[in-house]
């Protein structure tokens, strides 16, 4: 059965006590294990990204080429080179869109806005609700953390459309006193987050709270049965008070 904070389960409930040195060494492994996943993933969606999808565009290229050498001596070869090209726009779009899904990480060479807009894009296909993005285009943050502002994006838009139950979601970035601020809001049934803390059914909330720490952001997620959920990270600025 699917939980509400993450993708699959990986932890059950064993009673009262406190988290063993053993379920924090499994946590740290399996946190690991996904890091290098994603390296693998990374490699592979750029192979896909920087190699095959240029190939295919070039043979569409070619083909218009040919198209142009016999069309003349041919007949109907324009619309049959025609469909050809579409089908070859068709699975270079789709390989884009894998890549993607490989290595989110596409931050890195487009910035975090239109990251954030290639995710809403994604999840509308899925999502029969309202997803919304608002940021604040003077924004400036370093790559690192946009990468892991990214990834928290990621899990809270996943885990809201897979079992929040809700019609709307709303992303916002923008600049606070405190610092660069993420906030991502649904209007779904909530968890309750605590008991999540302790005994934790899933990666999902394991995994914003590792990219949070790995590049300093300070992590809050408020959540209840009836009032839906709110994930917000926040990038502090060292001139802030309190810093």
């Amino acid at each position: 059965m699917a939980s509400r904070n993450g993708y699959a389960k990986v932890e059950r409930y064993r009673g009262p006590e406190a988290l063993t040195e053993s379920d924090q060494r499994f946590r740290d492994l399996a946190l690991a294990a996904l890091e290098k996943e994603q390296v693998e993933r990374g490699k592979l969606a750029r192979l896909l990204h920087d190699e095959v999808a240029p190939i295919l565009s070039c043979a569409g290229l070619q083909l218009d080429i040919l198209r142009m050498d016999l069309e003349e001596r041919v007949s109907g070869v324009s619309s049959r080179t025609a469909e050809i090209q579409d089908l070859l726009e068709r699975v270079v779009r789709h390989i884009r869109d894998v890549s993607y899904d490989l290595n989110p990480d596409v931050v890195k060479r487009t910035g975090l806005q239109p990251a954030l807009n290639l995710l809403v894009s994604r999840f509308q296909r899925v999502f029969p609700g309202r997803l919304r993005l608002a940021y604040d285009d003077s924004i400036r943050i370093p790559v690192e953390a946009e990468v892991a502002l990214d990834r928290v994006a990621n899990e809270a838009v996943a885990n809201a459309v897979r079992h929040a139950h809700c019609t709307q979601i709303d992303l916002l970035v923008k600049s606070t006193g405190e610092g660069a601020k993420l906030q991502v809001r649904d209007n779904g049934i909530g968890f309750d987050y605590a008991g999540e803390q302790n005994f934790p059914h899933g990666l999902g909330l394991l995994m914003m709270d590792f990219c949070a720490r790995k590049s300093g952001l300070r992590l809050s997620i408020d959540s209840n049965l009836a009032g839906g959920t709110v994930v917000i990270a926040i990038l502090m600025d060292r001139n802030s008070p309190g810093t």
